[in-house]
C-alpha cells in the first residue's frame, strides 16, 4: 500500500501539466473569479432602501348592518378596531426605519400601479379582517424582503390574537409594571453578511477540482492501464487482485490532501478567505473534501475499466457543463428543478451550510453518503479485478 501511495506522488510531481491542473489552476480561479466577478456576482446583494407604497382598505360593512347584528357586530367592530390599531402601529414602525421609504396611496389600484411603474419597489395593501397583499416590483430581493416583513407582522399579530382570545388578562399582567424589555430575547448572529466571492470560490474550486481531477483522472488511469497492459502485468504479480483496486483508490488520497491543503491555506493566508469559525469545523470541511474526491475517483475508476475510447475529452466537456449548471463558476446560475440535484451543487451547499450558519448536519450526511459510495465502489472494483476479461 505504501509503495502505491509513493508511486502516485511521484507520478503527480513528475507530470507538470497534472501538477498545474491539480494545484495551481484552482488557486488561479479563486483569485481571478473572486476578484474580477466580485461586483457582478455578489454573494450577498445589498438590498438598500426599499420604497413601499401602501394603502389601508376599510371594512365593507355599513352602520345599519352593524347595528342590526347587535352584540356580534359589536365584537366584530372591536376586533376590526384592534386590527386597524395594529396596522397603524406597524406602518408607523416601518416609517421610522431608515431603510424603508413609505408612500401612502389612495387605493389598491394605485399601489399596484406604483409597483408596476417602478415608482415604488413594492406595495402593501392592508385590509380588515387583517390581510396583507403584496404588489411586487422589478427587484427580486426587495420583493422578498417586503414579503418577509409582511409575513413577520401577520404571524406576530396572529400569535398575540390567539393569546388574547384564550386569556385576555394575560397582557394586563405582562404590562402591569410597564413595557417589558424584550431586547434580551434576541441575539445578534452573523449569518454570512461578510461572505465574499473569495469565500465562495475558495469552496467551489475545491469541489470543481475534486470532480474534474477525480473524474477524469480516475477514468483515464484505468483506461490507459488497460490499454498499455499494466493491468495484465499487475495481475501477474504475487499481489492479490482484491488489493489492486483498493491500492489504486488509495493512490489518489495524497493528491486530494495536497490540493485541499494548498487551496485552503493559500485562500485563508493570502486571499483573505473564510471557511468555518472553529478549527474543528475547518478540519471537518478538510476531511469532507478528501472523502468527496476519493469517492469520485473510485466511481470513475469503475467507469474507466469498461471504456473503449479515451474518456479525457468527453468527460471534460460533460463535467465542465455540469459544474457550470450547478453554479460552481457563477453563483446566479440555477436551473430550478435541476441544478439543486447535481452532486456538485449538493456538495457545495453542504459546505456553505457549515461555513455560513454553523450547521454540520448536511455536511455529515453528504460525507456519509460519499463514504458509502466509496465503500461500494471499492467492493465492486475488487470483485471486478478478479475477472480475467476485465484485464484485457
Amino acid at each position: 500500500m505504501f509503495e502505491r501511495l509513493l508511486c502516485s506522488l511521484r507520478e503527480l510531481f513528475r507530470d507538470r501539466s497534472s501538477l498545474f491542473f491539480v494545484i495551481v489552476f484552482p488557486i488561479l480561479l479563486v483569485v481571478i473569479l473572486g476578484n474580477m466577478l466580485a461586483e457582478l456576482d455578489n454573494p450577498d446583494p445589498v438590498v438598500g432602501t426599499i420604497r413601499i407604497a401602501y394603502t389601508i382598505e376599510e371594512a365593507a360593512a355599513g352602520t345599519e348592518a352593524r347595528g342590526a347584528m347587535g352584540a356580534e357586530a359589536q365584537g366584530a367592530d372591536m376586533t376590526g378596531a384592534a386590527e386597524r390599531a395594529a396596522i397603524d402601529m406597524f406602518v408607523t414602525a416601518l416609517a421610522d426605519n431608515d431603510g424603508i421609504e413609505l408612500a401612502h396611496a389612495a387605493d389598491a389600484e394605485a399601489v399596484r400601479a406604483a409597483a408596476e411603474s417602478n415608482a415604488a419597489d413594492a406595495g402593501m395593501i392592508f385590509s380588515t379582517p387583517l390581510s396583507i397583499s403584496i404588489a411586487e416590483g422589478e427587484d427580486l430581493y426587495k420583493n422578498r424582503a417586503v414579503v418577509l416583513i409582511a409575513q413577520s407582522f401577520a404571524r406576530e399579530y396572529a400569535a398575540y390574537a390567539a393569546v388574547a382570545a384564550r386569556n385576555p388578562g394575560v397582557f394586563a399582567d405582562v404590562f402591569a409594571g410597564g413595557t417589558p424589555d424584550f431586547v434580551n430575547l434576541a441575539i445578534d448572529k452573523d449569518l454570512g453578511v461578510d461572505f465574499t466571492m473569495i469565500d465562495f470560490y475558495a469552496v467551489t474550486m475545491i469541489v470543481m477540482i475534486a470532480f474534474m481531477g477525480g473524474g477524469i483522472g480516475g477514468a483515464t488511469q484505468m483506461y490507459f492501464a488497460r490499454q498499455n497492459g499494466l493491468l495484465r502485468r499487475l495481475t501477474a504479480s504475487p499481489r492479490g487482485r482484491t488489493r489492486l483496486f483498493l491500492e489504486s483508490v488509495a493512490g489518489v488520497i495524497p493528491q486530494n490532501i495536497i490540493q485541499a491543503v494548498i487551496v485552503m491555506v493559500i485562500s485563508v493566508l493570502f486571499l483573505g478567505a473564510h471557511y468555518a469559525r472553529t478549527w474543528q469545523e475547518n478540519l471537518l470541511i478538510f476531511a469532507f473534501f478528501i472523502v468527496l474526491g476519493t469517492a469520485i475517483a473510485a466511481v470513475f475508476m469503475l467507469i474507466g475499466m469498461f471504456l473503449r475510447v479515451n474518456p479525457n475529452l468527453p468527460l471534460m466537456v460533460a463535467l465542465w457543463a455540469l459544474l457550470y449548471m450547478s453554479g460552481s463558476f457563477a453563483k446566479q446560475i440555477n436551473i430550478e428543478g435541476f441544478s439543486e440535484y447535481l452532486p456538485m451543487n449538493i456538495a457545495q451547499r453542504a459546505v456553505f451550510d457549515l461555513t455560513l450558519f454553523g450547521r454540520a448536519d448536511q455536511l455529515l450526511l453528504v460525507m456519509g453518503i460519499c463514504a458509502v459510495i466509496l465503500a461500494v465502489s471499492c467492493a465492486l472494483g475488487a470483485f471486478l479485478f478478479r475477472r480475467k476479461e476485465i484485464m484485457f
